[in-house]
């Protein structure tokens, strides 16, 4: 999820698993290391720690933002997620690790056009290669005033993916189901805010925050989830804390 795309040249770099606007919802055929996944997202619902988040407070004077982020699986053998971290400069969520998306633009035909829109700015996914599956209902941002929808989408994994814009990504990384599974990989995060949520340790991102949520929620929802140390309790890394608490 972005703030919105800086100007800057296009930049290509090759991201490959660590192990179009034409696409609609309905679209996605099915079958696959991903059925389960699909099946959940069309039965719809939500976590109880995503349901949490939606109560994070803004002042009544707040304008909030339509935003969309695309969850994006590799329906193959090994089905992996693609994961960005953002630029270190960036005002909002600096640093940090999230899937790509960003702010709705007026000509957006809807929030899944967003979402793959985005996709393409950020990491290069022709939105034809998409297929939908549905989206997760959206949730309320505080930090940055955006409510935000994810939308579900696999893919067959294929084409390469590069940074387009490096003033707004620093890095992509397609990261297994099975890694984000693995119970060494699991904790819960915590803010020196107070905040504790789920959190991935992974060996070169930490993951925490709204998109740790999402990842934990779609893991449930795929059936890779395995049982985990939940008392384990981490402090965020500096350096994922956003400009905020670095400055």
């Amino acid at each position: 999820m972005t703030a919105g795309p800086p100007q800057a040249q296009p930049h290509r770099a090759a991201a490959g698993p660590s192990s179009g606007a034409g696409s609609v919802a309905g679209r996605h055929r099915g079958g696959g290391q991903l059925a389960q996944l699909e099946r959940s997202v069309r039965a719809g619902g939500r976590s109880p720690a995503r349901a949490a988040v939606t109560r994070a407070a803004l002042p009544p004077t707040t304008s909030v933002r339509r935003s969309a982020v695309l969850a994006l699986g590799s329906d193959t053998a090994t089905p992996d997620i693609v994961l960005t971290r953002r630029n270190a400069h960036l005002n909002h969520h600096a640093g940090q690790v999230s899937l790509p998306g960003g702010r709705a633009d007026p000509q957006d035909a809807d929030i899944v056009a967003t979402a793959l829109r985005e996709a393409q700015e950020e990491v290069g996914l022709q939105p034809s290669a998409a297929n939908v599956i549905g989206t997760l209902p959206a949730t309320l941002i505080a930090v940055s005033s955006s409510n935000v929808t994810t939308v579900v989408a696999s893919w067959d994994g294929a084409a390469p993916l590069g940074i387009v814009d490096p003033g707004e990504v620093a890095a992509i990384r397609r990261v297994a189901m099975s890694e984000l599974a693995d119970p060494a990989h699991r904790a819960r995060a915590h803010h020196p805010s107070g905040f504790r949520g789920p959190a991935f340790l992974l060996e070169d991102l930490f993951v925490w925050g709204f998109t740790a949520q999402l990842l934990d929620e779609i893991l449930d929802a795929g059936g890779w989830s395995q049982p985990w140390d939940r008392h384990r309790v981490v402090d965020i890394p500096t350096e994922y804390l956003g400009r905020s608490l670095n400055s």
